[in-house]
């Protein structure tokens, strides 16, 4: 636009953006924090208005607070097995000539499409008391009858990394590809060997990328619901399915409300944290 200042071309620029977060983010997310504050007609509060009522039950309820310990415990061992993965394959594609790099590249998008509900309906079929899992172990001698490997937190940690891998792989992808190649000729040159080159080099010029990947996969596993619901178990239930309980089948819309609030809270709490400690790190080795 002739004649208006940057900013506000900017602004402009970026307007449709803030109408989209502001219409499908902002307006639902503060919709169900005022439900949060509301009281159902079953509650026993005395004051009127909006009130933390919801939120006092949700502290004082030992489901509750299991049911999110769960979900921060499951979310935080998936996140850790899905960097312990993806962090060799994301350097091994570095490595790779352009034709393979592009064709796994590819792949890894295209994985990106696939349904969730089929997953996790090839991980029940894996892990099944008669599935491939339990048929390997009983040829090897491990075991002599089947184990119970699905309706279990290991199942649902399987398939919440399998699900993760490539917002994983990706960021710490790219992250490796803005390294210069002539960083890693200077380590070797000065006597370092490939692994200490690694260490010493590669690795902590890709933290940005292990950063996004290990924020975007926490965030991912701790608002997780299909796959918990389909290969956990209700002795293993996850904070999002403790609060569709309360939608879907006690219709306490407030209650449910305060839960999903709670695990935003906490899971922004969290990644809070991780932010600080990544940030203090790297103005330590500056």
């Amino acid at each position: 636009m002739q004649g208006a200042s940057p900013r506000l071309t900017g602004l402009l620029l970026i307007a449709p953006a803030l109408i989209f977060l502001a219409a499908f983010y902002l307006v639902p997310l503060g919709t169900m924090v005022e439900e949060s504050l509301r009281s159902s007609p079953a509650d026993l509060d005395p004051r009127p208005g909006l009130s933390l009522y919801q939120f006092e039950r949700v502290w004082g309820s030992g489901r509750s607070w299991r049911a999110l310990e769960r979900t921060v415990r499951i979310s935080a061992i998936s996140t850790l097995l899905t960097l312990v993965v993806a962090y060799p394959i994301a350097l091994f594609l570095f490595q790779l000539r352009s034709f393979w790099r592009t064709t796994i590249l590819i792949t890894i998008f295209v994985s990106l499409a696939s349904s969730l509900i089929v997953r996790n309906y090839g991980w029940l079929v894996t892990l099944a008391d008669a599935g491939p899992v339990n048929q390997l172990l009983l040829a090897l001698g491990f075991t002599e009858e089947p184990l119970r490997l699905v309706y279990s937190e290991g199942a649902t940690i399987v398939a919440l990394v399998h699900y993760a891998l490539p917002f994983m792989i990706l960021p710490i992808y790219g992250a490796l590809t803005r390294i210069p190649p002539s960083f890693v000729e200077a380590a070797q040159s000065l006597g370092a060997g490939p692994w200490r080159a690694l260490w010493g080099t590669v690795l902590p010029l890709s933290i940005p990328g292990i950063f996004g990947g290990t924020t975007l996969t926490f965030a991912i596993c701790m608002s997780a619901f299909v796959t918990p619901l389909m290969l956990g178990s209700p002795a293993t239930a996850m904070i999002s399915q403790v609060a569709a309980e309360q939608f879907l089948v006690q219709l306490n819309f407030p209650f449910g409300s305060a839960m999903i609030v709670a695990l935003t809270l906490v899971t922004f709490g969290i990644l809070l944290a991780y932010t600080l400690i990544i940030r203090t790190m790297f103005r330590h080795h500056a």
